[in-house]
């Protein structure tokens, strides 16, 4: 009895046991399915985040999107109303970046965009934001940045990292931008008050170039073109003529304008065929670069037998303030000796990067080297722009107005008045474009210092100038 007792007893204790490790499994098996679930909730969750972080970044460069910009907007203006401090709102918009995509492919051009976008953020403080918005444009929230002269220098910095070359597909490309700005609280106190000042000085901008000189750099770059002319530039086939530039009062010629040429076979091209492309690329620095040379070296030649000329070389206004540009001048300098106050770079204020500001630093060091300063095409929208920033000896009247001058109606007021204007600035003034007798007197009697233009002498090669000054002095006086 006590046996079967005992027996008994082990047998419940037993099927205890089972059932109490099989309460204790099921129970492991919840914990283990709700560990899973809840990993399964957190993964979920993150994913989420991510997803919603995502779709608030450009997929390309990584950077703030328009919707994330237009937060971080709201954020600065609240921290501005409740702190007083200012900030910037900047627009930036590329120059001549569809010229990367139309020589180079888009692959390229989507490696130069990330790159512009790395370029920006170093620029800016790491508070700042930096968003892309656009195919071609960026904007960025500069905080604490208070004045104009803070936001101009802060624009001058990325218009110096951007415009350093980009290596792509075994070559380089250059950027320049459009770039503009609004001021918190005196340019606007809403977003879109902001976002509209700043579009508004970036397009002013880009029109400074004005609308019959922007229309050649408006239309796609040609891959030909541009091999064509690299293969050009390589081979030697690029030639310089020479253009009198002739003094008003003595008609004696004084200088000469180096004007380029690509030498075909059976013709010349002239500049308007390449230029508009060319002037997109990094081609157009070795292009002015190539010029140059050649200038200085005539410089030489010309004095040997008897003609003491000085030189006008076209530089592109977004070259001026090219730091590598800047010290291959200086090199030729060195090199051939010629007095730096003989050469005169001829600044060309249209095509991409024309009235952008312009990195007071390196002009200085342009400047530092001795050369003299012309602006060309004085009485242009791009012109107004550039006479405020640019150190000037010199400036160029617009051909335009030469070309009905000389019968008492506006364009004699306007050559006039560009005179005076210059004149009260310190400067010397060419008339370009004098292609008759009675624009020549009239370039006289309006007070213009020197002339330029095929009734006082075509462009021609550096050797017939030579020759042709020789047997000519003066060109042509003002009085018969």
């Amino acid at each position: 009895m006590v046996a079967a007792l005992v027996v008994g007893i082990g047998l419940i204790a037993g099927f205890e046991l089972v059932r109490q490790e099989r309460i204790n499994a099921a129970f492991a098996v919840a914990i283990t399915l709700a560990g899973w679930a809840g990993i399964a909730t957190l993964l979920l969750g993150r994913q989420i985040q991510i997803a919603h972080a995502l779709s608030l970044r450009d997929p390309l460069t990584g950077l703030p999107n328009r919707a994330l910009l237009n937060d971080r907007i709201e954020q600065a203006l609240a921290r501005s109303r409740r702190t007083e401090e200012p900030f910037a709102l900047l627009v930036v918009d590329l120059d001549g970046f569809k010229g990367v995509n139309d020589v180079r492919g888009h692959e390229a051009g989507n490696q130069v965009l990330r790159t512009i976008g790395r370029r920006l953020e170093s620029v800016v403080r790491a508070t700042d934001t930096v968003a892309r918005v656009g195919g071609d444009e960026f904007v960025v929230v500069s905080l604490g940045t208070a004045t104009d002269d803070e936001a101009a220098a802060l624009v001058g910095r990325m218009r110096q990292s951007l415009r350093r070359p980009y290596g792509v597909d075994g070559g380089h490309v250059e950027i320049d931008a459009s770039i503009g700005w609004a001021l918190f609280p005196q340019d606007g106190l809403e977003p879109a008050d902001l976002i509209a000042r700043a579009d508004g000085q970036m397009y002013a901008t880009k029109r400074d170039s004005s609308q019959e000189d922007a229309l050649p750099y408006l239309r796609s770059v040609d891959r030909g073109v541009i091999r064509d002319f690299e293969s050009a530039l390589e081979r030697g086939q690029i030639v310089v003529h020479y253009q009198p530039i002739v003094d008003v009062r003595s008609g004696a010629v004084r200088a000469a304008e180096a004007l380029v040429r690509r030498a075909h076979p059976d013709r010349l091209v002239t500049p308007s065929e390449f230029i508009p492309h060319v002037e997109q690329t990094p081609l157009v620095k070795a292009l002015t670069l190539a010029v140059a040379d050649d200038a200085l070296r005539r410089i030489e030649e010309w004095e040997q037998v008897g003609h003491s000329l000085d030189v006008a070389v076209n530089v592109p206004y977004r070259l001026v303030d090219d730091p590598e540009l800047v010290e291959e001048i200086a090199d030729l300098l060195d090199r051939t000796g010629v007095d730096p106050a003989r050469l005169t770079l001829e600044v060309v204020p249209s095509g991409p990067g024309a009235g952008s500001e312009l990195d007071p630093f390196v002009v200085k060091r342009l400047r530092g080297l001795g050369v003299r300063m012309s602006l060309d095409d004085l009485g242009r929208a791009a012109s107004v722009a550039a006479i405020r920033t640019l150190p000037l000896d010199q400036v160029k009247i617009d051909a335009m107005f030469l070309h009905d001058v000389g019968r008492g109606g506006r364009s004699d007021a306007i050559v006039r008045s560009l005179v005076e204007l210059a004149h009260r600035l310190g400067l010397e003034t060419v008339a370009e474009g004098v292609e008759s007798r009675l624009a020549w007197e009239a370039a006289a009697a309006l007070g213009c210092d020197y002339a330029q233009g095929f009734f006082l002498g075509h462009p021609m090669p550096a050797g017939r100038l030579a020759e042709w000054l020789a047997g000519t002095w003066p060109v042509i006086t003002t009085g018969g």
